[in-house]
């Protein structure tokens, strides 16, 4: 009986050993976040093309374990939240809303241990982009995107590499009638102390984007077209396992 219950207890702190997370936790809330967005429009009264700064706050959890690997991302209603008293005080020239109002991913990790996998990720949320040239964040229009990615990740001593590329379908009733784009991340996260470190994570976005306009007097206008392209860094705090 003594035996059994030995090797039973043996198997399951073996299987518990192997259960063990190994990967990291990128925090960027609090985070920030420097680059620029470019919107270009065609056929659009109210403007053609612009390009602003990209937004300062953001608020977005990164996380690759064993098996899984998680994305949730609201940097674009955070933004919006924190900067509505300046919109109403007409403090702001334009939004900066660019990206995930409330967006997901889940994939998959293959390979073990904590030297090098890869894996899939599906892809759901709801995201905004400025097209209407519009000054007040939380009065943009926002649509859903849908789509598929690839990630892998690679250790190095005390630094973690990862790199994201995917492609999204973009999709909303009388606003965005067809569209889709790109988007490739990049992690660099280094180890200070323990467990604990920082982590660097420039991003490239491409949109393009067939819509219906709000025109001048309320209403929408003509179906038009839009090309969306942001490149930001972002910088955030980071737990390794």
């Amino acid at each position: 009986m003594k035996k059994t219950i030995t090797s039973f207890l043996f198997a399951l702190g073996s299987l518990a050993v192997q259960a063990q997370d190994v990967g990291m936790n990128c925090q960027y809330f609090p985070g920030v976040q420097f680059g620029f967005v470019s919107v270009k429009a065609e056929n659009n009264a109210r403007f053609t093309k612009y390009r602003y700064g990209a937004a300062l706050p953001i608020l977005m959890i990164d996380r690759i374990t064993s098996r899984w690997y998680t994305n949730l991302d609201f940097s674009a209603l955070y933004y919006g939240a924190t900067q509505t008293n300046k919109a109403n005080d007409d403090r702001i020239k334009i939004s900066k809303a660019e990206g995930a109002l409330a967006a997901g991913r889940v994939g998959y990790m293959f390979g073990s241990g904590d030297n090098f996998r890869f894996g899939i990720n599906g892809n759901l949320g709801l995201m905004t982009s400025n097209v209407d040239s519009l000054t007040r964040p939380l009065k943009q229009r926002s649509y859903l995107n849908y789509g598929l990615g690839i990630l892998a990740y690679k250790k190095f001593g005390k630094f973690r590499v990862v790199g994201k590329v995917g492609y999204e379908l973009y999709r909303k009733k009388n606003f965005v009638t067809k569209g889709g784009g790109m988007y490739f991340e990049g992690t660099l996260a280094y180890s200070f102390y323990q467990k604990y470190g920082i982590s660097v994570m420039p991003c490239l976005y491409t949109k393009r984007l067939t819509y219906l306009p709000e025109a001048a007097g309320g209403g929408t206008a003509a179906e038009t077209g839009a090309k969306v392209r942001s490149f930001v860094i972002r910088l955030g705090l980071t737990k390794f396992f």
